[in-house]
């Protein structure tokens, strides 16, 4: 006997684009509610996981064992493929799907795979994903948005044989500027970093915010380490003068790391320009 479909209760299910997840043998487990409306208007249609399994592979033909395995497999960690797909299911012609491996402790764990419509897609669809990525204190990437721009613009900058870097900037003593002067005051200083960083960023370049007082940079299409040290010179240097000019006076402590140099993973970067943001926020 057939198990009732997994419709989320969480995140996924006010995301307006549909979503599956699969196991690391690809089997479906999960689909949100979304997924089962894009398929049919009435969602108690779809009763089973074996049914959506069906459709979807209706949809893929046999690309989908294919996509979900060189998903699976791929050594980086956190690692995005999006692949338009021609289907004869009516109502949806094209679609581009997007597919990321979940993984823990370096083991893959399965696969996530999203669907839009691009023959119907709308501009609510767009903006919500939109919003989805961003940060909604400084409107900056969020962690999600990140590692979508990061696996895109890198792959750019590559392509185009240049180096990237990764820098951690790090807020100084926002802890004391929330004590002293409240937490609107320290929101107001995280954002007026955001829009100081952003106004010295090239367009190529990609800014997120990490964690409460922390962001994250990719400086890409760079060719050397003495080019990547200018540009976070100018960097911190906008931030200073940013702030000041908007009366939350602060600066940032920044570490580098540059592709090949400091490492070739994702990881390794951060790791390395973690531990010297660190140690430039110690001498302060």
């Amino acid at each position: 006997m057939n198990k009732p479909i997994s419709l989320s209760r969480s995140f996924l299910d006010v995301m307006p684009i549909p979503v599956a997840i699969f196991d690391v043998d690809g089997k479906l487990l999960h689909v949100n509610i979304q997924f089962s409306l894009w398929f049919t208007p009435n969602a108690a249609e779809l009763k089973t996981l074996k049914q959506v399994s069906m459709l979807i592979n209706e949809l893929m033909s046999n690309e989908l064992q294919l996509i979900l395995s060189d998903v699976m497999t791929n050594n980086q960690r956190r690692y995005i493929r999006e692949i338009a797909i021609r289907t004869n299911i009516k109502g949806h012609k094209t679609c581009k799907t997007s597919f990321t491996n979940i993984r823990c402790n370096d083991k893959s764990n399965g696969v996530i795979m999203f669907f839009e419509d691009k023959d119907r897609e709308t501009e609510n669809m767009a903006l919500y994903k939109e919003q989805a990525q961003l940060d909604q204190l400084t409107d900056t990437l969020n962690r999600f948005g990140f590692y979508e721009a990061f696996n895109r613009g890198t792959h750019q900058c590559l392509n185009h044989k240049f180096l990237y870097a990764v820098m951690i900037a790090d807020i100084d003593k926002l802890k004391l500027l929330n004590d002293v002067n409240g937490h609107q005051y320290g929101d107001m200083v995280i954002k007026n970093t955001a829009k100081g960083l952003l106004k010295e960023l090239r367009t190529e370049d990609i800014l997120a915010r990490w964690g409460g007082d922390e962001f994250i940079i990719v400086l890409t299409n760079i060719f050397s380490e003495n080019h990547v040290t200018k540009l976070s010179e100018r960097l911190a240097k906008g931030v200073d003068e940013y702030s000041l000019a908007k009366n939350t006076p602060t600066s940032i402590s920044y570490g580098l790391a540059v592709w090949k140099t400091h490492g070739e993973s994702l990881d390794d970067l951060i790791g390395h320009a973690d531990r010297m943001m660190y140690q430039q926020k110690q001498l302060k």
